[in-house]
């Protein structure tokens, strides 16, 4: 198993890789928990999300952090992580979106 990283700033991003089944890609988000927003992941495809945590100071109001997520492929085959950067409440649009495609090989 192998571990990839994918870092994305707070306005989104795309990216593409490729990776071989069992492998993880962890991204890296910029947020500020905050204001109310904090990424949410749509998958497609033979992705697992198997961690989800938050690094940075809490506190003071505004200061900012960053999102870790790990994926985990299960199967080869192609995949999509999509990514929005929108309150849990309220207007559902996001502020910021990032798409990572993934092709996974046996």
């Amino acid at each position: 198993m192998s571990r990839s990283q994918v870092a994305i700033g707070a306005h989104g991003g795309d990216a593409a890789l490729v990776l071989r089944r069992g492998d993880e890609v962890q991204v890296r988000l910029a947020e500020t928990p905050t204001t109310g927003y904090r990424w949410q992941a749509e998958i497609d495809g033979p992705v697992l999300l198997v961690a989800d945590r938050y690094e940075g100071v809490a506190a003071p109001v505004g200061a900012g952090g960053t999102r870790v997520l790990t994926f985990a492929t299960t199967a080869a085959g192609t995949a999509e992580v999509r990514l929005a950067l929108r309150r849990a409440w309220g207007d559902p649009t996001p502020v910021a979106t990032a798409r990572i495609g993934l092709t996974i090989e046996e």
